[in-house]
């Protein structure tokens, strides 16, 4: 556990690589999505949901930001399969 936990807003106003030593050292990992340009990470970390666009054709992080809406997960949530854990229905 962090001894001080940033909130969101003082997560949000780090420069982005005191954003990625967060992610890196004290996120943890929940899923992935991609689109054309970006495989965007989720992350989770004391309380708060963390994404981190990854742009592949440049092969950089363009983006880190955290958020406590529950509602970010939702692009996440369409891509699980439930039929592949419950075969018989």
């Amino acid at each position: 556990m962090i001894k001080h936990v940033p909130s969101v807003e003082q997560f949000n106003a780090l420069s982005f690589d005191e954003k990625a030593w967060h992610v890196w050292h004290h996120a943890t990992f929940m899923m992935v999505r991609q689109n054309k340009q970006y495989r965007v990470n989720l992350y989770y970390m004391n309380g708060y949901y963390i994404q981190l666009w990854y742009h592949v054709k440049r092969n950089r992080i363009d983006k880190i930001a955290a958020t406590y809406s529950t509602k970010v997960m939702d692009p996440y949530l369409k891509l699980i399969e439930i039929k592949e854990l419950f075969p018989e229905y």
